[in-house]
């Protein structure tokens, strides 16, 4: 797309398309009077027709705010730049139709020129770079997270169990009967307070885990016993458990554990039924995060073609307390406590999905030298 009204033409055109980064300039009627190749490659239609107009440019894309709110046209840089604003430097992210999105750290500038006004737009794609940074941020916010919620679980243990041995002692005294049904519901609550510590800890990565060489397909298999009254007839589970598997040196109820809640979220997210997979197979190569030497791991993997999980939150869900269940049907603490346990064991847990496309849950498992034997065949 040339450049109107502009000279040398050529000299101008050359250098920016050499600058590389999107150069785009849009006149008062919001006519795209010039694109360089990089904006024409990052906006460029699935049918490969480039857009005329502003107007025509935006209804290729979804632009957000970092919070993941949409910024309509009206407020977009380049139409409030048109407006006469002065617009400082922001960043957004495009989202596109096929489910890809970038990152874009944008200017718009105001111009009037040999003839020409309108607004000169330039934007950087950023997505590695923020992306790398919002993961950095969000493992020290959970870092953060952790700490609290060790002193947070340390101190309302200590009050459970005050109050426990003090009912025990009440127990023990002559009272009437509803007395005693009293303090037995007190107990029952008692019991449940303590669950949520176990979870608060199971973040926190805090609590003593019972290390030995375990068998991961028989973890898996023990997990889907425990949930099989959960599952509906209008789910379908599918299996593929790797039959050569190393062992991992583990705690395998805490292991079960994280199954169990992973697999639980999957139902949840299948109000009408649908597809439940789980899979484990031997992944290499991977980098740890504490020496970032190259290390093998066992990868558990569970989807759902549920409801799926916007993208905004998918950063959040493994907070502790963080839930988009309705009041009363949730914790929020059943994917922290994956996290933790999984953070425990040296691993790492990744998500991926979007809304109404499901989504998958891989939890990677390193191997031990000391427990790197296969597992016998079976059958």
């Amino acid at each position: 797309m040339p450049v109107l009204g502009l000279q040398p033409a050529g000299l101008l055109e050359r250098i920016f398309e050499q600058v590389g980064i999107a150069v785009v300039v849009i006149d008062h009627q919001q006519k795209l009077v010039f694109a360089n190749k990089t904006a024409t490659a990052m906006f460029r239609r699935p049918s490969g027709e480039t857009p005329s107009t502003f107007e025509q440019l935006r209804r290729h894309y979804r632009l957000e705010d970092p919070l993941g709110n949409e910024v309509p046209i009206e407020k977009a840089p380049v139409t409030r730049a048109l407006r006469g604003e002065h617009v400082e430097s922001e960043e957004l992210r495009a989202r596109f139709p096929d489910g890809s999105t970038k990152w874009l750290l944008t200017w718009a500038y105001p111009f009037s020129v040999v003839g020409l006004s309108g607004v000169l737009a330039l934007m950087i794609d950023e997505t590695v770079q923020v992306e790398l940074r919002r993961a950095a941020t969000q493992l020290e916010r959970m870092e953060t997270l952790g700490v609290l919620a060790a002193g947070l679980a340390h101190d309302f243990n200590n009050v459970l169990d005050t109050i426990s041995l003090s009912i025990g002692s009440l127990l023990i005294q002559p009272g009437t009967v509803e007395d005693r049904q009293c303090l037995d519901q007190i107990l029952v609550a008692i019991t449940k307070a303590s669950k949520l510590v176990k979870r608060l800890m199971q973040f926190s990565r805090v609590q003593d885990l019972h290390y030995r060489p375990v068998n991961v397909n028989e973890v898996v298999g023990d997990a889907l016993r425990l949930v099989r009254p959960m599952l509906r007839p209008d789910i379908l589970v599918v299996t593929n458990l790797s039959d050569r598997l190393p062992y991992i040196v583990a705690d395998s109820s805490q292991l079960e554990q994280v199954i169990v809640n992973l697999i639980v979220n999957a139902i949840d997210a299948l109000p009408n039924g649908g597809e439940l997979k789980i899979s484990t197979a031997l992944e290499s190569g991977s980098k740890t995060q504490d020496t970032g030497e190259l290390q093998d791991f066992v990868a558990i993997r569970i989807a759902d073609t549920g409801v799926g999980i916007p993208q905004e939150l998918q950063s959040h869900i493994f907070e502790p307390f963080f839930t988009t269940k309705p009041a009363g049907k949730g914790t929020g603490l059943g994917l922290s406590s994956v996290y933790g346990i999984v953070k425990q064991h040296n691993g790492k847990v990744n998500v991926s999905s979007a809304p109404g496309a499901g989504a998958e849950f891989v939890v990677s498992l390193p191997i031990s030298k000391v427990a790197a034997f296969p597992l016998r065949k079976v059958g």
